[in-house]
């Protein structure tokens, strides 16, 4: 048993199985899923090294999900919309709104 209690949930988050759904769209795209890992060791690296750089990472992450924006369904709505979606910050309404607008989250 581990001594960390957030290591032992029954779903994981960033399994496996949710990494290659999420790289699908990579497949063919050589080049783009390099860039990728370079980027993916660089944020490692700075929640690695001594001393470590979190307020670098945190900033990077920040600027990937910002990046991303523009390649989801949400762009045609609103940044700030985004954002509270893959926060995990929706109320039940605004959910529920955009499930009848027929967004798929």
């Amino acid at each position: 048993m581990s001594d960390n209690p957030n290591k032992e949930t029954e779903n994981p988050p960033l399994d496996h199985e949710d990494w290659q759904d999420a790289f699908e769209p990579y497949a063919g795209q050589t080049d783009a899923a390099l860039m990728l890992g370079f980027n993916f060791k660089v944020l490692l690296s700075y929640l690695t090294v001594e001393p470590i750089a979190i307020e670098l990472a945190v900033e990077g992450i920040e600027r990937a999900i910002d990046a991303l924006y523009p390649h989801t369904q949400f762009h045609q709505m609103c940044h700030e919309m985004f954002l509270k979606v893959v926060g995990g910050e929706l109320t039940l309404e605004e959910e529920e709104t955009l499930k009848k607008m027929g967004l798929k989250f």
